[in-house]
């Protein structure tokens, strides 16, 4: 994996982290004008009387972040107009003795009122206590409603949300349980529809159910539905002489598949879309490209044997699947100064050493590439616009700073397509058209997932999965490293440029191998050269050849090939030149539009705040 991806990889998973822990970590609150609260406890029992009516004693422990009036609490009634009556409200600071408060208007403190909700069928308790920041207060409501209960011909049913989805604020160790009043109760089946993690407890023998949720998240409820002998309701005045057991039983199925159904689209359908897409992308490429069985540099044996393709395409096949060495890169400029050795050494052009400079005489015109301008191609620009039709120095491309841009363009070009015919000669279209891919699609995975994680209804669930999802695809792209997208010449063709690269790096002993001719290296050095190896492959031959060997191989006037002079050899000059062509294109690529400068100080001057 190269640089530019691992640092891909890496801001991916902090900006999914950081996005995750901003979300998390917001604040709740229970209304934008109201004291800021949580709560730490509910506990709720609910006892079924004999007349068909349910009596609650309902207690709940509130810890504010803010100064507080009072609470308030708001029930839902079986119907619009059914009987209820609030029995007591008790209530305690800071986990003291819970104490009564009286029922009047009066508005002092630690009293209450019970008043019609906001809808017909509701009523609210209102209670003022006074609550200072950072203390809390327990709270406890016993009411009893009538019409609850409808006893049926097989059964009586409580159906009944007894929680509501009311409260906006998340709660916390709540306990819910059933008293039936009776043991061995035939029939007795219970249905509880809640959107949080919960532990139940259903004894027919005891007449008791009980449920236990950690955390409720805001405005979400808790219902159960309860089909129990009619013997505990005896004295229930609703009264309908239907059944419901199987009723009942048919429309809990429904909902179950509905709240399945619910469950695969919210918790299922994006991360199984996700994570198959991740797999079939990665099978993909690996039925279709060869999988890469000797890529590390230990692998990958020696090769003796010069490569008979341009240097520029050589380096293209490494780029393809990257360098087996990690400190050198594949530099285009390197690759640039190597094919020029070449076409030396091939008599298409002529390069000379002048006292300080180098000359490049053009003599043979096919390397002229007819499919780019003048201005577009590396050739035709470097002899045709910076020279003078035949020839052009180094010294001349220096100083040709207004043709920067083109330079840097037309080298662009000149490797590129080398590129091209890389991936068209020796790749697989869609194996490599995948992972080219691969930093888009984990762009887009990663705002996919962030989109779902800020769902208005998130929950632990969904953050669990959306990191499950990443994980996935991270995997699977990491897996990629270990897969080329050659087909079967490309890989073969591979192996032996990176073979013939390792064996250039590791410099062994040249006297004593298979390339002890001397002559054998004019052909040599230009791959040297493209692989940015010159400087050590000549110290080394240095080593074992003498100046008088170099001359008499290589003649008098190619010195620049064997010349050793820590970067102003021929290979350093080229290298520099072009390399700061392309800095003067890239630092001067753009520009602004209003009156010139003439140079002063003070540009980085500017007003502020914060």
């Amino acid at each position: 994996m190269n640089n530019s991806k691992r640092r891909s990889f890496i801001v991916a998973i902090i900006a999914f982290i950081l996005t995750i822990s901003v979300v998390a970590l917001r604040p709740v609150h229970a209304d934008d004008d109201s004291p800021e609260y949580t709560i730490s406890k509910l506990n709720i029992n609910c006892q079924i009387e004999k007349n068909g009516a349910v009596r609650l004693t309902r207690t709940v422990t509130y810890n504010f972040d803010d100064d507080a009036d009072g609470l308030t609490y708001q029930q839902e009634l079986p119907k619009t107009n059914s009987p209820y009556h609030v029995e007591k409200v008790e209530i305690a600071d800071n986990n003291a003795k819970l104490k009564p408060i009286q029922q009047n208007d009066s508005g002092n403190n630690n009293t209450y009122t019970v008043t019609q909700g906001d809808k017909d069928d509701t009523f609210l308790i209102k209670t003022y206590h006074s609550v200072d920041c950072d203390n809390n207060v327990t709270i406890r409501y016993v009411f009893t409603m009538n019409d609850a209960i409808t006893n049926y011909a097989d059964a009586a049913r409580l159906n009944y949300k007894v929680i509501g989805n009311d409260t906006d604020v998340t709660q916390k160790n709540v306990h819910i349980k059933f008293n039936f009043g009776q043991k061995n109760l035939t029939p007795f089946k219970a249905w509880i529809h809640c959107d949080a993690f919960h532990t139940q407890n259903v004894s027919a023998k005891d007449g008791t159910l009980s449920l236990a949720i950690k955390k409720l998240p805001a405005n979400k409820y808790v219902e159960a539905d309860i089909l129990f002998p009619k013997s505990v309701t005896a004295q229930n005045q609703n009264v309908k002489n239907s059944k419901i057991i199987n009723k009942t039983i048919t429309q809990e199925k429904k909902i179950t598949r509905e709240r399945e159904l619910s469950f695969f689209l919210n918790y299922c359908l994006l991360p199984l879309v996700i994570i198959g897409y991740a797999v079939l992308r990665f099978l993909i490429v690996r039925r279709k490209a060869q999988k890469a069985k000797v890529l590390k540099v230990d692998e990958i044996p020696h090769n003796f044997d010069i490569p008979t393709m341009p240097v520029g395409m050589a380096n293209a096949l490494l780029k393809e699947r990257g360098s087996i060495f990690n400190d050198k890169g594949i530099d285009k400029f390197n690759a640039f100064t190597g094919e020029l050795l070449q076409l030396h050494n091939e008599g298409k052009i002529e390069i000379e050493s002048l006292d300080d400079d180098y000359r490049i005489t053009l003599k043979d015109s096919s390397i002229i590439n007819g499919k780019f301008s003048k201005n577009e191609d590396i050739y035709s620009l470097l002899f045709y616009v910076i020279g003078d039709g035949q020839q052009f120095t180094l010294n001349q491309l220096k100083d040709a700073v207004m043709e920067a841009k083109d330079v840097s363009k037309a080298l662009d070009n000149w490797f590129n397509e080398y590129l091209e015919t890389v991936k068209r000669w020796y790749t697989i279209p869609v194996a490599d058209k995948i992972s080219d891919n691969n930093q888009n699609y984990l762009i887009m995975t990663l705002l996919i997932l962030l989109g779902y994680v800020n769902r208005k209804d998130w929950d632990l669930k969904i953050v669990l999965i959306a990191l499950i999802c990443l994980a996935t695809v991270l995997l699977f792209l990491f897996a990629y490293r270990h897969n080329t997208n050659f087909n079967a010449e490309g890989l073969k063709k591979y192996i032996r440029i990176a073979g013939f690269q390792k064996m250039l790096h590791d410099t062994s002993d040249f006297k004593n191998s298979q390339l002890d001719d001397l002559i054998l290296w004019k052909d040599i050095l230009p791959y040297a050269a493209g692989f940015g190896l010159a400087p050590k492959v000549l110290k080394r031959l240095h080593q074992d050849f003498s100046d008088a060997e170099f001359v008499s191989t290589f003649g008098p006037n190619n010195s620049f090939y064997y010349d050793d002079q820590d970067g102003e050899d021929f290979y350093g000059q080229v290298h520099s030149t072009f390399s700061d062509a392309s800095n003067r294109a890239s630092n001067g690529s753009s520009s602004s539009g209003g009156f010139g400068s003439s140079g002063g100080f003070g540009g980085d001057s500017g007003d502020g705040a914060f």
